[in-house]
């Protein structure tokens, strides 16, 4: 949705495409505002895609909106089909981590949070046996 409300930025990624020398996406994430319907609006700005992306996320406090605005970029950014990377990782691999829906309930929450820390678990276990430091978190 795109929106009127003013990009202050606070945050930014700059991400590498795969197979582009020199080519790269930015993502600014603004400053949380407050807006009279009394929601709060966080602002989005990608640049370096096919299309440029000015968008807000809203949510019921500052901190909502903010995690909205983190994932609506990382949807956006896997939706655009291009290949990108952050600190020369896996392609796709973009740094911004999937937010678990909370409208499901804190059992799912906590399901969803048991089977990522598992997983890691998992991980960390495989790279000891093969001899590896273990993961960092």
């Amino acid at each position: 949705m795109q929106d009127d409300t003013p990009l202050e930025p606070i945050a930014e990624r700059r991400l590498s495409v795969v197979g582009e020398p020199g080519r790269m996406v930015t993502v600014t994430i603004g400053k949380p505002m407050l807006k009279p319907s009394g929601d709060w609006a966080c602002p989005v700005d990608i640049q370096g895609l096919h299309d440029a992306v000015r968008d807000s996320a809203y949510g019921v406090d500052a901190v909502q909106a903010l995690q909205l605005a983190l994932e609506g970029a990382r949807q956006t950014l896997k939706k655009s089909g291009l290949a990108v990377t952050w600190c020369d990782g896996e392609p796709g691999e973009t740094g911004l981590p999937i937010v678990v829906p909370y409208i499901f309930g804190r059992a799912f929450d906590e399901r969803m949070e048991q089977l990522i820390d598992e997983e890691i678990q998992k991980l960390v276990d495989e790279k000891k046996a093969r001899g590896g430091q273990g993961a960092a978190g």
